[in-house]
């Protein structure tokens, strides 16, 4: 059987970097991917503005076998967010993961501050980062801040310089996801292993895994 093809929508461009711990998943569960695709929609015309439109879009230009969505679950319980996916999508594809990290998705680059010492540009630094434990990700009302201020200390730079390097951050926290090569610790967080359930039982439908691996829901 040829391997999965799939289509990330996130929110933003920032989203991109989801596709690691996705692949990561993926390959934890010994599935082979043929293409992952981003679905860049900024220069859609006109621009799809409901995620419901989005989503049409997104499988219309980067046609796939399983759409991933992602959603910020920010102020909102994981579990309303999910139903608002399910009710934007229903109308577009059944074949669908909802990707919703509680609050942002840099709650699940938290986890490696190897990563984190490598992307700041300081990877032999020793400043402490001030990071929350794995399982306690989600608990972080500000991952994105929590993730700069590490970045920044990591750095071990002061002064202005330390302020000009903030502009970096973009770039720093993509790097931090390209170096991670182990997401296994967040497999104790809720929100990570709602998606790994949701991966297992879209690819069992799919025919690209035949029993669930991981088995994240108890």
């Amino acid at each position: 059987m040829s391997g999965l093809t799939y289509t990330l929508l996130g929110d933003g461009s920032s989203d991109r970097l989801l596709d690691y711990p996705v692949r990561w998943v993926l390959a934890s569960l010994g599935v082979r991917v043929e293409l992952g695709q981003w679905a860049d929609l900024r220069h859609t015309t006109p621009r799809p503005t409901t995620l419901t439109e989005r989503a049409r879009v997104a499988l219309k230009l980067y046609p796939a076998q399983l759409l991933l969505v992602h959603r910020d679950a920010e102020r909102l319980s994981g579990k309303d967010r999910l139903h608002e996916v399910r009710r934007a999508l229903q109308a577009v594809t059944d074949r669908y993961v909802a990707i919703i990290p509680v609050r942002m998705t840099e709650a699940w680059l938290l986890h490696d501050p190897a990563a984190i010492r490598r992307a700041s540009g300081n990877p032999n630094g020793t400043t402490p980062l001030a990071l929350p434990e794995p399982a306690d990700v989600e608990r972080v009302a500000d991952p994105k801040g929590v993730l700069l201020d590490a970045l920044l200390a990591a750095s071990d730079l002061a002064g202005a310089r330390r302020q000009r390097r903030r502009k970096d951050f973009p770039a720093m926290r993509t790097r931090t996801a390209e170096l991670i090569s182990d997401f296994g610790p967040l497999t104790n967080v809720p929100s990570f292993q709602a998606v790994v359930a949701a991966l297992e039982s879209a690819l069992i439908d799919l025919g690209h895994l035949s029993r669930p691996v991981i088995n994240a829901y108890d």
